[in-house]
């Protein structure tokens, strides 16, 4: 991720407008070259404008208009277990800010009473105004009465038509176009990427219909096929009978490029301990299927343990990668086997706050980093189409108190452009009301916080000294016997501090951050 500096703004705008122009530039170029009935320049340069004016043509406007298809929602919560719901979201929100943020445009006075349950229809029962149902009037009604009691007044009867909620799954997916050129790009660091990785002792194991996804791995002839037909992943073998292996699941961008550095140091680190790299195409900036839903993935990860004879695990993910992990954490086939597990970035907790919603769909772009986010991430047509028709909050959340009695760690970055870290780090040492500023490093039982107060969303990865503590935590986690080691029960305060005596982390003082960020307190 870039940074905020203005000639990385320039730079990045420049990018964007050029990545941009070349389709519609292809098209004014044959159409020149058909009207003076010679090729300009270089028959070269019109094969080439063929080539992207007709992967714009024939290629993305079919496919940005299949993705309009309605999204397949989860089954509908009971109306005590919406109830349920509702009310432990409702104890985590704050002010009024946090509880009307699902509409962005608007101030709090201009949200009538008809807006409101136009949002809570879409969060709480998957549909618009048009699907509303009678009997669930007075369930609505119970809802509506709790947010007034939020926000000090009454809401207005009526609706306001110039207000507009976030309606993640049932809004329009918005994409724009990516070049040709550009999933060529794609194809070079994906290719680097595997020389990096096979040269690290790494093989690939590919899934059945990968003439499906485009660009294709350039060593697809040469991987092993996959125990499970539509899930594609690295591994590198398992050598220890003392530690368990790493299970790593990588987040929006091209692939596991980012990654690399980190996962040879946890080889370096633990030469014996095997790692597997999961790789998720719909949100790898490729031409893809749709992304399998929470119970397919499950099954296949679980049959890629299965079939290399791997019972516990470490867990990690990063950014969308922690929904699969969150996931994993709930399946009753797979948590127990779960000894630790990292979040770097995450996505689960307090989703049923705007933050996620609206940094990474409706934000317009104002700084250089906003705009990378934007236009490489947001608005490519199989990520949008990952978040807004395969995202489901309900399914995606994860509690605070579905950590209790395991090895947790959670890598929050102060900058962090999709996250609201700060909140996160609030909810999770159980600092209310907005009281205490975040720590370096915070323990409590069984759960470690580190808060990164210059890195930006996935930046934490990109320096040798920032990506130390998160080596030592998953080397710690691979060292566990069972999953009963990571089960804690007891210990907290300084004494639960599981990196206090390694060398980056001693008498409480992380290198490289002054004494002062550095907290160590009881949960």
């Amino acid at each position: 991720m870039i940074g905020r500096s203005i000639p990385e703004y320039v730079f990045i705008r420049i990018s964007i407008t050029g990545l941009r122009l070349i389709a519609p530039l292809s098209i004014v170029y044959l159409l020149a070259c058909a009207y003076t009935r010679e090729w300009i320049l270089s028959p070269w340069l019109a094969g080439y404008a063929f080539v992207e004016a007709a992967f714009y043509l024939l290629v993305y406007l079919p496919r940005s208009r299949f993705m309009q298809q309605a999204a397949e929602h989860p089954p509908l919560l009971s109306k005590e277990e919406r109830g349920a719901l509702f009310t432990k979201c409702f104890s985590s929100v704050h002010d009024t800010d946090r509880a009307t943020g699902w509409f962005p445009s608007a101030h709090t006075g201009q949200i009538f009473k008809e807006n409101v349950i136009e949002w809570l229809l879409w969060a709480l029962f998957h549909t618009d105004r048009d699907g509303f149902l009678n009997e669930w009037e007075e369930e609505l009604e119970g809802y509506v009465k709790m947010l007034e009691h939020l926000m000090g007044r009454k809401l207005d009867e009526g609706w306001n038509s110039t207000v507009r909620c976030m309606k993640v799954s049932l809004d329009p997916v918005v994409s724009l176009h990516r070049p040709f050129i550009w999933y060529m790009i794609v194809s070079v660091v994906d290719t680097y990427t595997s020389i990096k990785l096979l040269r690290n002792g790494f093989t690939h194991y590919l899934q059945d219909n990968w003439a499906s996804y485009f660009p294709q791995h350039l060593f697809a002839h040469w991987s092993k096929k996959s125990p499970t037909p539509r899930l594609s992943y690295w591994y590198r073998p398992h050598r220890s009978t003392t530690k368990r292996p790493f299970v790593f699941i990588h987040g929006i961008g091209i692939g596991l490029w980012p990654y690399v550095p980190f996962l040879v140091e946890l080889i370096k680190e633990d030469p014996e301990v095997g790692i597997f790299a999961i790789e998720i195409y719909p949100i790898s900036m490729r031409i893809s299927p749709p992304p399998l839903n929470r119970y397919a993935m499950l099954e296949a990860i679980r049959t890629i343990l299965d079939f290399h004879q791997q019972q516990n695990f470490v867990l990690s993910g990063h950014s969308y990668g922690t929904i699969i992990a969150a996931h994993m954490l709930k399946d009753p086939k797979l948590q127990s086997r779960i000894v630790g597990t990292l979040f770097v970035d995450p996505i689960p907790f307090l989703l049923h706050l705007p933050a996620v919603a609206f940094n990474f769909l409706y934000r317009e772009p104002k700084t250089a980093n906003e705009w990378q986010l934007w236009y490489f991430a947001s608005r490519d047509a199989d990520i949008a189409r990952t978040l807004a028709r395969h995202f489901f909050w309900i399914e995606n959340i994860l509690w605070n108190e579905e950590l209790k009695g395991r090895q947790v760690g959670v890598v929050l970055s102060g900058r962090d452009q999709i996250v609201d870290s700060v909140e996160v780090w609030r909810y999770l040492t159980d600092t209310r009301e907005g009281k205490g500023d975040p720590k370096f490093h915070w323990t409590g039982e069984g759960l470690d916080v580190y808060y990164y107060p210059e890195c930006d969303h996935a930046t934490v990865f990109d320096t040798k000294k920032d990506r130390r503590p998160l080596v030592e935590m998953v080397s710690k986690f691979v060292r566990n016997n069972s999953v009963e080691d990571a089960q804690i029960g007891s210990g907290s305060g300084s004494d639960g501090n599981l990196l206090e005596s390694t060398p980056l982390v001693r008498n409480g003082v992380h290198r490289g951050y002054s004494s002062t960020s550095t907290s160590v307190e009881s949960r």
